[in-house]
Parts: structure tokens; sequence; C-alpha cells
């Protein structure tokens, strides 16, 4: 197995000005985060000698290796955390083992993972019996179908046996993530709409991208900031959609400071409130742009100001309730 990304081989790529902290964790200071416990709502693994993943292909290189249970212990080393395994978009014909693998992860004493959101498709004739097949062990609290592919054009979450399929998991109290196009994220208002009784979980702030906050962005952004904020007021007025506050570092992979996150962290805590956010490490897909304990700790940062009880639900209170998870750390 190939190891992570080590610490100075991550200072060395960004260089250590960029990121105030960076120094202080290299040299091993244990992260802190002030929050008794962390709920990891969005931990992704991955044996590549067990499962496809075909978007890997064209993948940055750090992720194109395996990223297994020991590596997320040694990535988490210091937290008080537990985490919901996130479905890795594997080829479609290895969903059901993908679920066997997760299912057994949960299962085994002393796992930090013990929850999933695996994959599916909701507009697949079977989709239901995959679903079925694996809702009596008790660790399926939703599932995710990835939409900004090819495969899944705008408007694709539309379709009638989409709707359909994303209902019946409501019907089932399992919730359904969003993970989509920035620019598309009228489509998810209008998925809210036809799914009032399913809980929908946007994924990674609606993927915005903190360049497009900068004055001076080192390239150009994936959409116009004030047309994302209007989206992001638009679906947090849906109250059966909950917000992922992850996948942020990942738009700034050349470096960044804690200033050039905040923009898009907090406009998502403003308007979704305190009790519809919940924590995303995406760890590795967050080596893009940072350790997991990096985005962490500039999280820790930005929320520093807001109400005790307001950090203690982003952190670990909302995860359990949204996903209904009764195991303790």
């Amino acid at each position: 197995m190939q190891s992570p990304i080590s610490r100075r081989s991550f200072l060395k790529t960004v260089g250590a000005a960029s990121v105030p902290w960076l120094l202080a964790e290299a040299a091993g200071a244990a992260p802190s985060t002030g929050a008794r416990e962390i709920i990891d709502t969005h931990q992704h693994l991955w044996d590549l000698g067990q499962l496809k993943l075909p978007w890997l292909s064209g993948a940055p290189e750090i992720l194109r290796r395996n990223y297994l249970p020991s590596d997320y212990a040694e990535a988490t080393g210091g937290f008080p955390i537990r985490a919901v395994y996130m479905e890795v978009a594997v080829a479609e014909a290895d969903l059901n083992a993908e679920a066997a693998i997760v299912r057994e992860a949960c299962a085994k004493p002393g796992s930090q993972t013990f929850a999933a959101i695996l994959g599916g498709r909701p507009e697949a004739a079977g989709f239901l019996d995959y679903v079925n097949a694996h809702m009596d062990a008790g660790f399926l609290k939703g599932i995710r179908r990835v939409l900004h592919t090819d495969e899944t054009p705008k408007g694709a979450c539309l379709g009638a046996d989409f709707v359909r399929g994303v209902r019946a998991l409501g019907a089932r109290g399992l919730s359904f993530d969003l993970c989509m196009r920035a620019g598309e994220l009228a489509d998810a208002d209008k998925l809210a709409a036809e799914c009032p009784e399913t809980t929908l979980v946007l994924d990674h702030c609606g993927n915005g991208d903190a360049k497009a906050f900068m004055k001076t962005p080192p390239s150009a952004p994936a959409h116009d900031a004030a047309e994302w904020q209007r989206s992001i007021e638009r679906l947090s007025k849906r109250s059966n959609v909950f917000c992922k506050i992850s996948g942020v570092v990942e738009s700034l992979p050349g470096g960044w400071a804690v200033e050039n996150l905040a923009p898009i962290v907090n406009h998502c805590l403003d308007a979704f409130g305190p009790d519809r956010v919940v924590f995303g490490g995406n760890w590795p897909v967050c080596l893009i742009g940072g350790t997991l304990a990096q985005w962490v700790r500039a999280l820790s940062e930005i929320v520093a100001s807001r109400p005790e009880a307001d950090r203690a639900k982003l952190w670990s209170e909302n995860a359990k309730r949204i996903y209904r998870l009764t195991k303790g750390l």
C-alpha cells in the first residue's frame, strides 16, 4: 500500500507561509478544536485491489492510491472523532461489494467508521431492491449519487424515476446527499420541492469556489460569487435541506489562508442556521488543498466567535440527529 502524503511533502508543495499553522503541525503539535467530539460526515476510504473507481484515472496523482482505515486513523490523530463513510463513486458493478466492505468496517470493534452513505442510482429499476438489501444491518443512513459527472447532465436529478427514488428514501427514513455543480443548485431546489419528506444534505457547501471571493484569485473561479450566494440562500429556505461544511480547501490547491475560506463557510452557516449544518472532512480528497488537520483547524478558527452550543451542533450534534446516529465516541 502506498502511504498518504507526508506533512513534509505537503509543506514543500504549498509553502508554510500560505497556511499559518503548518509549521506547528509539522513539528507535531496536536490539533485542537475545543470540540468534545467530532463526527466527520464525509469520510472516504478505498482499496483499489477490491474496488474500481473509474474517476480516479483523471484525478490528481495524490488520490491514485489506497486510503484505508489505518490511514484515516493517522490523519485524525489527536481528534476525538468518529466518521460516517461516504460512497466513492465506484463502478456500478461494484456497488454491492462496496456496501459489504463498509458494513464490515462499521461492525468492527474500535472502528472509527460507524455509519455510511452508500452509492446508488435512484433512477435505476433495481434501486429499491438494492436499498432494501442493506437496510437491516443498521449502518445505512442514506444514499448519494454524484451529479457533477458527464453521465449526469444538468437536470438529471429531476427525471421522474430519479425523483421517485429519492422520495422512496425518505419513506424509509434515509437521506440523499446532493453533490452537484455550483451552477446547478437550482436543480437541488426543485428536487427539494418535489421530495419534501426526504432529508437532502448538500455536500461541500454547494461546491462553492473560494477563488470567487478573492480580489486576485490564482485562476478563474468556477462560478460568480453573488450567483452562488443567491443559490445558497434560496436553497436554505427548504426546511428539508441541510448543508455540509466541507470541500472548501480543495478549491485552492496552491495554498490558502483562513480568510480565503471564511466567506463560503460563513455564508452557508448564516443561511442555513446553526441547526442545519454538519461538518465534513472529505478526506482524502481534501489533500488536494490541505490535510484534514489543517481543514479542521481552519474551520475552528472561522467559527471561534460563534456560540459554543452552535459549534457543538456543527461538529457533532446535528449529525447525530440528521443521520440518526446512536453510537457514541
